[in-house]
């Protein structure tokens, strides 16, 4: 009797897996309910340290059982900080996960550059916080980066199978960035219950602590939603082309209404970095040219004319002849005299001492946190060691992009990466970030994507 011989089915291809995304969001979800119930708590600071401790708990349990899942979490949940009782939700998010996850790291999965770069940072900002005048607040700001540290290695360790990692990384990313420009329109237009009122009339900042931060980070989701669009025009996909050119356009618009030159210069600097690092590739550089024309025009239009008129207002002028670029140009004086005489650096948080200490300056008013200028302001938090780390993280993503001769997917996925790495040390020239947590985070992930992403292209292979 003949037998039937089985005929074993091909596996489904191109059917995407939203699981990472459903359990990142089923968390919240469930973080948001058993938040409710603590309705009976009594004060609003009560009930948000509960909803904050029950976040960070079913993170935690997430994270513990998948750490892809638990990355995905702390990427949609660290935009969104909510002060409580002298710590905030980002620390406490960041934090667990990374005490959860840290025993996942294997050391053959890291490039050596990328731990060579974090271990100086991380080395360099213990050190500067042994002389530091604020020696627990110099602790804090390196544990800051440890912990951040700790989660690149993590990422790079556990996603480095998942082929579709970086994809998804990129979908919560703007997810939680349309999110967050939506609250700004609510702040702008004076609702501001969640969120408060802005730490400057008239300026919005959403989650974030200032209205440059909030600039900042829409411009680094910009700058990455401009390379997913050229993706999906690539792969032929018009839908998720649509949906990404609808995101792009919300949050130029969200950019525009916080008036903030450094996060126009962010997003400026970031495509001009992403056109370079495409300049191989013909076809798809002028398909981009087309296309963030078409972006720059349609914010233009959906910006209410008295933003735009501000902008204007504020770009036309000299930067010298304005107070505030007096005071910003000082203290990147005074920041560069500090780094060159203290090669250890003064500690995270430690510059205020430094101006009120040592510094007379008619054109600074007020003893700022930080030197507005982000590498001179790394090597204060953690000296020349720290600095040296700090700069091998950002500046190799862009060098191995610009070096890669791959012509895939991923290499254009890569360059975007690389680009909103580009475009934040930009806004960094003039600015600091790296006071607001979650720009750690944002850093690391700029960083893991571009390395996670060439690794694709290198292969060769399609996305699951």
């Amino acid at each position: 009797m003949a037998t039937r011989a089985r005929t074993r089915l091909p596996p489904r291809v191109g059917r995407p897996d939203w699981s990472p995304l459903l359990a990142a969001l089923a968390s919240v979800l469930l973080a948001a309910v058993a938040g409710l119930a603590t309705v009976k708590l009594g004060s609003f600071q009560h009930q948000l340290k509960a909803l904050i401790i029950v976040t960070a708990a079913i993170a935690m349990v997430v994270a513990a059982l998948r750490a892809d899942y638990g990355l995905l979490i702390l990427i949609a949940l660290i935009p969104f900080e909510v002060g409580f009782y002298g710590t905030n939700s980002d620390q406490v998010l960041l934090y667990s996960l990374a005490l959860v996850m840290m025993w996942r790291i294997r050391a053959r999965a890291i490039p050596m550059w990328v731990g060579l770069g974090g271990v100086l940072l991380v080395l360099g900002s213990f050190i500067a916080a042994v002389g530091a005048h604020d020696r627990a607040l110099a602790l804090e700001g390196a544990t800051n980066w440890l912990a951040a540290i700790l989660i690149l290695f993590v990422a790079l360790t556990v996603l480095r199978e998942r082929r579709d990692a970086s994809r998804r990384m990129i979908d919560v990313f703007t997810g939680s960035a349309v999110i967050v420009v939506a609250f700004a329109f609510l702040q702008k237009a004076g609702i501001d219950a969640i969120v408060g009122a802005p730490f400057e009339a008239g300026l919005p900042n959403s989650f974030f602590s200032y209205y440059t931060v909030y600039a900042g980070y829409v411009a680094m989701a910009a700058t990455l939603a401009t390379g997913e669009i050229l993706i999906a025009l690539e792969q032929r996909n018009v839908g998720r082309a649509g949906l990404y050119g609808l995101a792009i356009v919300f949050m130029l618009t969200g950019l525009a209404v916080s008036t903030s030159r450094g996060g126009l210069v962010a997003l400026a600097a970031g495509w001009l970095v992403l056109l370079t690092l495409n300049f191989r590739r013909g076809s798809l550089v002028a398909r981009a040219l087309v296309l963030l024309a078409i972006f720059a025009a349609a914010g233009y239009v959906a910006t209410p004319a008295s933003t735009i008129a501000t902008i204007e207002h504020r770009i036309s002028e000299s930067n010298g002849s304005l107070g505030g670029d007096k005071e910003r140009f000082a203290l990147h004086a005074v920041g560069e005299r500090a780094l060159a005489a203290h090669p250890l650096g003064l500690g995270y948080g430690n510059f205020s001492f430094y101006l009120s200490a040592d510094v007379h300056n008619a054109d600074i008013h007020q003893a700022f946190f930080h030197a507005h200028e982000t590498p001179v302001q790394i090597g204060l938090d953690a000296g020349w060691l720290g600095l040296a780390g700090f700069l091998t993280l950002f500046a190799m993503p862009i060098v191995l992009v610009f070096n890669h001769r791959g012509a895939g997917i991923g290499a254009v996925r890569a360059s975007a990466f690389a680009a909103a790495l580009g475009g934040l040390m930009a806004q960094g020239l003039y600015d600091y970030l790296f006071y607001d947590l979650a720009f750690l985070v944002f850093f690391v992930a700029m960083v893991w994507g571009a390395v996670h992403s060439l690794s694709l292209d290198a292969s060769a292979q399609p996305e699951r």
